[in-house]
């Protein structure tokens, strides 16, 4: 077996840069259970411990001809793992804010959604009280306040008197006031 006959770590090292598997399962056999437990002290689980040992073992067959240690190899295994574990904590503090963005981002599309329904839907109730004004109240009062025309304007452009144009606005306001009044308890009565 290959762990009697490698006594030391040079050679271990130098037989896994020449790509020897079994050079390979001593380093993995000897270390891997104190770098699993290692890194689970640090992070939210025992799978993404050994995630993290399995990505460094990886790293370390692919790249094997590459390495160069100059520390003992306990040393550069437990830097690596260190390393893949502040990276990991990044990574996962980022997809955590990352999806509490998106969360809120979402909730504020619905609450935008649904304050846009909201007000349409009063806008159009606000329509319909318009339509039930008398012809001339419901003419004088969308002069007044879609065509921002004022008192003695809207007063020249139809021909009355300026007093009987603000008692039609009282009279389109006391209405529209009424409709509202009855919308709003229907809206309170649809939101509890």
């Amino acid at each position: 077996m290959l762990a009697h006959t490698i006594h030391n770590e040079p050679e271990l090292l130098q037989r896994l840069k020449a790509g020897n598997l079994e050079a390979f399962t001593v380093i993995y056999e000897k270390y891997a259970s104190s770098l699993i437990g290692f890194a689970a002290s640090r992070v939210s689980s025992l799978e993404e411990a050994r995630d993290i040992i399995h990505d460094v073992f990886t790293h370390i067959w692919s790249e094997r001809e590459k390495i160069n240690i100059t520390v003992s190899l306990r040393s550069f295994l437990f830097s690596a793992v260190r390393y893949r574990v502040i990276d990991h904590i990044r990574k996962s503090v980022t997809r955590r804010e990352y999806a509490g963005m998106l969360q809120r981002l979402s909730d504020k599309m619905i609450v935008d959604e649904e304050s846009v329904l909201v007000s349409k839907n009063m806008h159009q109730a606000l329509e319909l009280a318009v339509e039930d004004l008398p012809s001339r109240t419901k003419q004088i009062y969308r002069l007044s306040r879609y065509r921002h025309l004022a008192v003695k304007e809207i007063a020249c452009e139809l021909g009355l008197s300026e007093q009987t144009v603000k008692n039609q606005l009282s009279t389109a306001l006391n209405h529209l006031r009424v409709s509202w009044n009855k919308l709003s308890v229907l809206l309170l009565w649809f939101f509890i």
